[in-house]
């Protein structure tokens, strides 16, 4: 089935956006949308930066179908995370920072005011791309959480909204460089200075 030019607009829009602040390369990451019953996925191997309407694939969210074979490799992710919350987007990325800290922390709790004003944590999972084990952790953790990092690999946003999803990813990777900077100036000698606000 042809996607809908309204759907394949806002995942072109979105995708270039992550792929212009470096958040994908190449070839990786995937977004999709929920439309009732199905959801419209990234092809495999597409890219982000230059999604064409082909790269756009109708699955089923209750069932697999014959499309998942050419749908994102971390459809079984998005397909769990539709199972298990009512949002109607998600986005998956590899952020530089955030998989970074992935290798150093148990959840990032943002150190940011902003970041932990909407944020307040973000849990890491683990779990091998596109595995049963990854779809459950991720999708439960999405259920009370708007973003989780899967350790080595990359964000989990989902919202509502796709603009909402997006929003979480970059305060995800803003916090996560935020700490890396603070980690760095206290290597540096200097001294933190906790804000009283949080």
């Amino acid at each position: 089935m042809r996607v809908p030019e309204s759907v394949y607009k806002e995942l072109k829009e979105y995708c270039a956006r992550l792929a212009r602040r470096g958040y994908v390369t190449a070839h990786g990451g995937n977004a999709s949308i929920r439309s009732g019953n199905i959801m419209w996925i990234t092809r495999h191997a597409s890219s982000l930066e230059n999604l064409r309407p082909e790269d756009v694939i109708q699955v089923y969210i209750d069932k697999p179908s014959s499309f998942d074979a050419i749908a994102s490799t971390e459809t079984i992710v998005h397909r769990e995370i539709y199972r298990r919350t009512p949002n109607l987007a998600v986005l998956h990325a590899h952020p530089p920072h955030t998989v970074a800290m992935s290798f150093f922390v148990e959840e990032l709790i943002p150190p940011d005011s902003e970041g932990y004003y909407v944020l307040k944590r973000v849990p890491v999972v683990e779990g091998s791309p596109g595995s049963p084990e990854l779809a459950e952790n991720v999708a439960n953790a999405l259920k009370k959480y708007h973003a989780v990092i899967v350790r080595a690999h990359g964000v989990f946003a989902a919202a509502k909204f796709m603009d909402i999803a997006y929003q979480y990813i970059c305060m995800v990777e803003h916090s996560a460089k935020i700490l890396w900077l603070t980690e760095c100036l206290k290597i540096l000698g200097r001294e933190i200075i906790r804000p009283r606000v949080f």
